[in-house]
């Protein structure tokens, strides 16, 4: 009796193994699935940030083309248009990304009172531009902004598409079509201006604006189908919908001026007091910075998303460990990357500009200085705005802003460029 009763608690005993080890060969496989097609996006992802750089070298064989005032002008140019998609960007879209993640929330609701946000706060800024463009140009010290600014409309008019189906299909996790929408934006144009560069087509700052006016119209029709399986597009307002996305937009505009102006016054600053030489000199050393953008955004693109889900569910330790990891993979990638980008900006300079802009070099050395703040900035400025905590970030940005503007000022009248650089370090 004892023997069989032996025996039997054996058997138990290697069937309850057996299950588990079948149970975690199970999770292990569904983890690994799991990892694989966070991987998979991943790579998307940064992917999508990386076409940017196309155009960057594109414009790098433009800034050794053109004459330095052609590509200043074309410099202040990019900056406003940036600085009006972001402030819009900032009033209303975000709106998609944060309430697009949650369950039950209707979709076609959300993008109707978005997109009506966006384009009102657009048409409003556009007009006000084009009114007073004659003001504007004198400002920045730039004649030649008053041709181009109504370039600057059109772009805008016909790249609004692309920006709010881009948010939807951020809302999904889906990089792949957003790489491609991005594709047929950026990596479209650069492939043209370089291969107009070799035929020696382009000569002037409005010849690349035509091209990206083409590119951006392109990337709005290209993001129009790949967003068609997650968006019916069927208007629906919604009164409920409006007055939940105000209270959230109601500091996130505020905060979204604030920091676009943090982020770019300094060339349309620089502009106003060296003409567009200047901005050419300043603009050159700021636009390789600004390949840090692409890990910023593809940041962005997991963190807030990511932020807004599993604080909505009060997931604060998997929250935790998202902010942790990101901000420790930011720091071991981009400090080794800064002190050599800092050693080889000679080299570097000289390999994509000639002599033509060793002014930039020094510039582009303070400005890495950065770099040390750059991780705890992105991420958890980002994740701020993910808590919906906009209200804190808002007191955040107007305070920079305003170190910002009145260091930036003080130093450009006295010292010149370098001014600039220490400002956006300052900031």
């Amino acid at each position: 009796m004892c023997m069989i009763q032996v025996k039997l608690e054996r058997l138990v005993t290697v069937s309850i193994l057996q299950r588990c080890r079948s149970e975690f060969s199970n999770c292990k496989r569904e983890s690994e699935v799991r990892f694989s097609e966070h991987l998979g996006k991943g790579a998307w992802a940064f992917a999508a940030r990386t076409v940017p750089l196309l155009y960057a070298i594109a414009l790098i064989m433009v800034a050794r083309a053109v004459p330095q005032q052609e590509f200043g002008t074309l410099a202040v140019f990019q900056t406003l248009f940036t600085m009006l998609f972001t402030f819009s960007d900032g009033f209303a879209l975000q709106a998609i990304v944060k309430f697009g993640v949650e369950p039950n929330v209707n979709i076609e609701e959300l993008v109707t009172v978005t997109a009506a946000l966006f384009v009102g706060f657009l048409s409003v800024s556009l007009t006000l531009l084009l009114v007073f463009r004659s003001f504007v140009a004198s400002v920045l010290n730039n004649g030649s902004l008053v041709e181009l600014l109504p370039w600057l409309a059109l772009f805008a008019l016909l790249t609004i598409p692309r920006v709010v189906f881009s948010k939807v299909l951020q809302s999904n996790f889906r990089m792949r079509e957003i790489f491609f929408v991005d594709f047929s934006n950026f990596g479209i144009a650069a492939v043209l201006l370089i291969t107009l560069l070799i035929t020696g087509h382009i000569h002037s700052a409005l010849d690349v604006i035509r091209v990206t006016v083409a590119t951006g119209f392109l990337s709005s029709l290209v993001a129009t189908v790949l967003v068609r399986p997650y968006l019916k597009f069927r208007p629906r307002y919604s009164r409920t919908m409006l007055q939940r996305i105000s209270t959230f937009v109601r500091y996130q505009a505020a905060m979204g001026v604030t920091l676009t102006a943090q982020q770019n016054l300094d060339t349309l600053i620089v502009s106003g007091f060296t003409g567009a030489t200047g901005a050419a000199v300043y603009g050159t050393a700021k636009m390789l910075f600004r390949g840090f953008d692409v890990v910023r955004e593809t940041m962005t693109l997991f963190v807030f998303p990511a932020v807004s889900k599993y604080y909505s569910r009060n997931e604060i330790p998997t929250l935790r460990a998202i902010l942790e990891k990101s901000v420790s993979l930011l720091y071991l990638l981009l400090i080794p990357m800064g002190i050599v980008l800092a050693v080889g900006a000679p080299l570097i300079f000289h390999f994509l500009y000639g002599t033509k802009y060793d002014a930039s070099v020094p510039i582009f050395r303070l400005l890495l200085i950065a770099l040390g703040v750059f991780p705890i900035q992105m991420v958890f400025g980002v994740a701020i705005s993910g808590m919906g905590k906009i209200k804190d970030l808002f007191r955040m940005f107007t305070f920079s802003l305003l170190v910002n503007v009145i260091v930036a000022t003080i130093l450009l009248a006295t010292i010149g460029i370098m001014g600039a650089a220490i400002a956006f370090v300052a900031t």
